[in-house]
């Protein structure tokens, strides 16, 4: 059986347009990772790239690319709250929550 490429199977995509720039959505095995340990995913604005762990189950995963992508939003708005990681995560578990719901819905 051929293995599923988790990108497509979870909905994330590989880059995606913001703000006139193309965003790389990595998935780096931990092997690889070159971030800290503590962190699960990082928004690099210099390099308009996320970086996600492969270690990470699924629904985690989708939720740490609902953070990262609110830090690419703020991020290209200048937005103080872009440091500010409660209100950040408050709203990536809630962009999260949204799309499992317009998954659903289509299903």
């Amino acid at each position: 059986m051929a293995r599923v490429d988790r990108y497509k199977r979870l909905g994330i995509p590989r880059r995606f347009q913001i703000h006139g720039h193309e965003v790389t959505v990595r998935i780096i095995p931990l092997s690889r990772w070159r971030h800290p340990k503590a962190a699960v995913g990082i928004y690099d604005p210099n390099r308009h790239r996320i970086d996600l762990r492969a270690d990470l189950g699924d629904t985690e995963l989708q939720q740490t690319l609902c953070h990262e992508l609110v830090h690419c939003l703020l991020s290209e708005m200048n937005h103080p709250l872009n440091d500010c990681e409660v209100f950040v995560d408050n709203l990536g578990s809630l962009l999260h929550q949204a799309l499992q719901t317009f998954t659903t819905a289509t299903k």
